[in-house]
């Protein structure tokens, strides 16, 4: 699978770590967008489309746990990532609960964020092509569902047509 050039929101109330993801993502092709806390990701959620968010956990006005599950209803199929400093407080399990698909523990190496990016983006990639065959498989299958039940109302009408032809034969006999 081909690597892709992402459009990724960025959120995190900590302008250097903003500025480093964007820094390093753009140079490896993905377009960025930032917020500083959950309410200004949701904004930006609503006037753009977004192929993945990276999100800090602790932040003012809406934490990252927050805007995962609000993403998750409104954008189910929207990969997030949450990164925190408070490993403690806010485990990974949380973070999945919540709707994320991958977690990080801040300080990361960029390299070890680039796993996780790929890996999870590479995961949403695949789990698109498997809905579109499954969709692909639905409709094949319904159209062969009502291809057999034409071929059924036409026997069942030829069965009829032979039954009433039959029937005059008796009558005639």
């Amino acid at each position: 699978m081909a690597a892709l050039n992402y459009k990724i929101l960025i959120v995190d109330d900590e302008p250097p770590i903003r500025g480093l993801l964007v820094s390093f993502l753009s140079s490896s092709g993905h377009k960025c967008d930032t917020a500083g806390n959950g309410k200004e990701a949701l904004d930006r959620l609503g006037q753009n489309q977004f192929d993945a968010v990276i999100t800090d956990v602790v932040m003012p006005e809406m934490d990252g746990i927050t805007l995962t599950r609000e993403i998750s209803q409104k954008y189910p199929d929207l990969p997030v990532m949450v990164m925190t400093g408070f490993s403690d407080e806010y485990s990974a399990q949380k973070a999945v609960s919540a709707g994320a698909r991958e977690f990080i523990k801040k300080p990361f190496s960029i390299a070890e964020f680039s796993l996780r990016l790929n890996k999870m983006m590479r995961d949403h990639e695949i789990l698109r092509e498997i809905n579109a065959k499954k969709e692909e498989i639905e409709e094949i299958s319904n159209q062969m569902i009502s291809g057999l039940q034409i071929e059924s109302r036409e026997k069942i009408e030829n069965l009829r047509r032979e039954k009433e032809d039959l029937k005059k034969k008796l009558r005639e006999e």
